[in-house]
C-alpha cells in the first residue's frame, strides 16, 4: 500500500516536470523562429534600401544625360565629365533585378560598354569645334529619344519605398519592380548599338 502511494506521487511530478520541459521547448523554439525570421526580414530590407538607391541613381544618370545632350543641341555649357557620376546605377539596379533570377545570367560587361559608349561619345562632341554635323545632330536625338524612354521606365519605380521599413523589404523582395528592370534591360538591348558614327 505504501509503495502505491510512493509510485503515485512520483508520477504526480513527472508530469508538470514533463509540461513545464515541453513549454520550454516550445518557447525557445518560437524564439528561435522569430529570430530566423527577423533576420530574413533585416536582410531583405538591406537588400531593399540598395535596390532604391541604385534606382536614384539610374534616375539621376539619365536626367543629367539628357540635359547634357539638351545643352549641347542648344549651344549651352553643358558639365563635361560628370554625367557618367551615377552611370553604376543602372547595372546595379539591373544586377540586383538579375539576382532574382539564376537561370538568366546577368551581363554588367555589356551594360557598362553601353554607358561608356555613350559618354565617350558626348565626350567627343563636346570637343568638337563649331556647329554639329549632320551626324552629331542625329546621334543627338537618338540618344535623347533613347533616354528618354529608358527614364520614363526607371520613373515607375517607387521611389518612395525607402520610407517605411515595409515598403524597403518589399523591394528587397523583389515585389513592385522586377518587370521595370526587364523592361529597362529589354530597352538598353535595342539600343545598344547606338554609336556615334564620326568617331
Amino acid at each position: 500500500m505504501e509503495q502505491d502511494k510512493e509510485q503515485s506521487k512520483k508520477r504526480s511530478y513527472a508530469l508538470p516536470i514533463t509540461l513545464l520541459l515541453l513549454v520550454f521547448s516550445l518557447t525557445g523554439n518560437v524564439f528561435l523562429y522569430s529570430q530566423s525570421l527577423q533576420g530574413g526580414q533585416d536582410d531583405k530590407y538591406e537588400k531593399g534600401l540598395e535596390v532604391i538607391g541604385a534606382a536614384k541613381k539610374a534616375a539621376s544618370y539619365y536626367q543629367a544625360v539628357l540635359d547634357d545632350a539638351a545643352a549641347i543641341v542648344e549651344g549651352k555649357p553643358s558639365e563635361a565629365g560628370t554625367v557618367i557620376r551615377d552611370a553604376a546605377g543602372v547595372n546595379d539596379f539591373l544586377q540586383q533585378a538579375g539576382s532574382f533570377d539564376e537561370d538568366t545570367p546577368f551581363d554588367s560587361d555589356k551594360i557598362y560598354a553601353y554607358l561608356i559608349d555613350v559618354d565617350n561619345s558626348l565626350s567627343y562632341i563636346k570637343e568638337q569645334d563649331g556647329t554639329l554635323t549632320e551626324q552629331e545632330s542625329a546621334y543627338l536625338k537618338a540618344l535623347q529619344d533613347a533616354y528618354s524612354k529608358q527614364l520614363e521606365i526607371v520613373k515607375q519605380f517607387n521611389f518612395d519605398a525607402d520610407k517605411t521599413r515595409s515598403g524597403a523589404i518589399q523591394i528587397g523582395a523583389g515585389i513592385g519592380w522586377l518587370d521595370i528592370a526587364e523592361q529597362l534591360e529589354k530597352s538598353i538591348e535595342e539600343q545598344a548599338s547606338m554609336k556615334l558614327s564620326a568617331q
